[in-house]
């Protein structure tokens, strides 16, 4: 007479403590994964100004080129990202966003308001505008030295305006000297009587930018001794988690940067 054969016992269910544990393992390791997609690109330009087709003017993107840039990334399906926001994403405190992209703009130019957000406002576009406030509302010529043109600068009725827009307004220090080069008393000067100005006119102003590019750690530690939150250098490549924010990398974008350019570069940088 055959002997019946017992059917397997089912395994055991994993204990309450030990599921947690499994269900917290896999977070983290979705989590890590995500971390290690994550990137931030941040676009810097300059001054966006109406030119013939061929015209170069040092420092300028010509308007049609810059219209069909944020059409591209609009038809992609990016996110313009305030500073704040990406600052959050970068330091792991806010949830990342796909396809997302900061826009800035450096010196604090009139064209820039004139020209470059209204076509921003069109696409639903945010952006960071980082104005040396010895010059607003005059005119600077730092470009005039290497063969280009000066610029005339916002006035603080239109940086009110672009702030009241959703415009966050950062600083790109008071006279636009390279830090790396001043005593620490005029360093310290320029990026305090900067923030102060936006201060008191604005509210509020957490965002740098370093003049020239040029930073250095020891900079940096006063830049937050000044009370900022990030500061941008023009330092190319990626923005991970973890990227430190005084340190954050930005791509140029020059008057080179055009059509099928801009687009073939946006694959390769991020």
């Amino acid at each position: 007479m055959p002997v019946p054969v017992s059917a397997p016992a089912p395994a055991a269910a994993p204990a309450p403590a030990q599921a947690t544990a499994q269900a917290a393992g896999g977070r983290a390791v979705g989590a890590r994964a995500r971390s290690a997609r994550l990137r931030i690109p941040i676009l810097v330009y300059h001054a966006v100004l109406p030119l013939e087709r061929g015209a170069r003017v040092r420092g300028t993107v010509a308007l049609d080129a810059f219209r069909e840039q944020i059409g591209w990334l609009a038809r992609r399906g990016y996110t313009a990202l305030s500073l704040d926001r990406a600052a959050g994403i970068l330091a792991g405190t806010a949830p990342p966003v796909r396809r997302s992209v900061v826009i800035t703009f450096d010196d604090g130019y009139r064209c820039v308001h004139e020209h470059a957000l209204p076509v921003l406002r069109e696409a639903g576009f945010t952006a960071t505008l980082f104005v040396v406030t010895d010059v607003v509302g005059g005119r600077s010529e730092w470009y005039v030295a290497k063969g280009g043109r000066a610029f005339l600068h916002a006035d603080w009725a239109e940086l009110e305006r672009a702030a009241a827009d959703g415009f966050t307004i950062g600083s790109h220090t008071a006279r636009h000297r390279r830090l790396t080069d001043l005593p620490p008393a005029e360093l310290d000067e320029e990026l305090t009587s900067s923030g102060e100005a936006i201060r008191r006119r604005l509210g509020r102003c957490e965002h740098f930018a370093y003049p020239y590019g040029g930073w250095s750690e020891a900079v940096a530690a006063r830049v937050l001794a000044a009370g900022y939150r990030t500061a941008c250098t023009t330092e190319p490549g990626k923005n991970r988690a973890g990227q430190p924010l005084t340190a954050l990398r930005r791509q140029g974008v020059s008057r080179t940067t055009q059509g099928g350019r801009f687009r073939r570069r946006m694959g390769a940088w991020f």
